[in-house]
């Protein structure tokens, strides 16, 4: 009787085992099903996302390139239409001559930028540049570049100085990339600034030994809802203010790519109307201060 009662105890206690197994079984079987869904939604949320940045990057692409195609015609049009002029050899047009090389002179350096700036932005993003690097004076850097761009500033009255305060440091970079990265930068200024404006470049050393160099401008300014566009290659400011001024659009994309190969950032802050300042951090390990010993 006693064995006869424990092997039914033990039959039910199985069963109630067994029973309980398959449900724990089926409750985790239904927490995958759901984690595997929810993953799978995430994953197609993703996959959107990144569907919908490749249609606005080709859309971007292929609005740079119908820019580019403009910019690329005007000075080949004024290369080819003077050259025309030239090789008739008419004896009447000759004293017109030097004005004309001036024109294809000028067309042909505009036609130049361009091409090395598609170029430029092209190596940074297939990471084919190289840096030289060695130590450089910051101050003679900015003076340089200063002096590069003044002509174009002045121009248009455009008041060009700088403020890097009391001890300039020292910082090894890459000069001539890092120069061009300031000449982007001013030239940018100049051409969005109108006359009688004001551009100057700042720097200051802060406590964790980061240099942060500043281009401000009293320019036309941004639109905040381009702000973050401009940083980005292939995209520009609205059409009219690009065709009314010229040039790829590529200067503040290529001035972040380099500056990052430094190890850096760059940020832009403006204010449509009123100007725009862009921001340049150097990390401190490439920035060595100059100490002035006892006499």
């Amino acid at each position: 009787m006693g064995d006869a009662y424990r092997m039914k105890e033990g039959a039910l206690l199985e069963n109630y085992c067994s029973r309980m197994g398959l449900l724990v079984e089926r409750r985790y079987s239904g927490l995958e099903l759901l984690e595997a869904k929810q993953q799978a939604e995430k994953a197609a949320i993703a996959a959107n996302d990144a569907m919908l940045k490749a249609q606005a990057a080709d859309r971007a692409k292929s609005k740079f390139l119908a820019n580019m195609a403009h910019e690329l015609r005007t000075p080949l049009n004024a290369i080819i239409g003077f050259s025309e002029i030239i090789k008739i050899n008419n004896i009447a047009r000759k004293e017109h001559y030097p004005e004309y090389a001036r024109y294809i002179h000028d067309a042909g350096t505009h036609l130049l930028n361009i091409i090395n700036d598609i170029l430029d932005l092209a190596r940074i993003e297939a990471g084919k540049v190289e840096l030289q690097e060695q130590l450089v004076d910051f101050e003679e850097l900015v003076q340089s570049s200063i002096n590069t761009i003044r002509p174009l500033s002045q121009i248009k009255s455009i008041n060009l100085d700088y403020d890097l305060g009391s001890a300039p440091p020292i910082i090894h970079v890459d000069q001539t990339k890092f120069k061009q990265v300031l000449l982007n930068l001013l030239s940018n200024s100049v051409k969005f600034t109108g006359p009688l404006g004001h551009i100057k470049i700042g720097s200051v050393l802060e406590t964790g030994g980061d240099l942060m160099i500043s281009v401000s401008d009293t320019g036309i300014g941004i639109p905040p809802e381009q702000i973050a566009r401009v940083l980005e290659p292939f995209e520009q400011v609205e059409d009219h203010l690009t065709r009314e001024n010229g040039g790829t659009g590529l200067g503040l994309a290529i001035a972040r790519g380099l500056i990052q190969l430094h190890g850096g950032e760059l940020a832009l802050s403006s204010e449509l109307g009123v100007g725009t300042s862009v921001r340049l951090r150097l990390p401190r390990d490439r920035v060595h201060c100059i100490t002035s010993s006892a006499a």
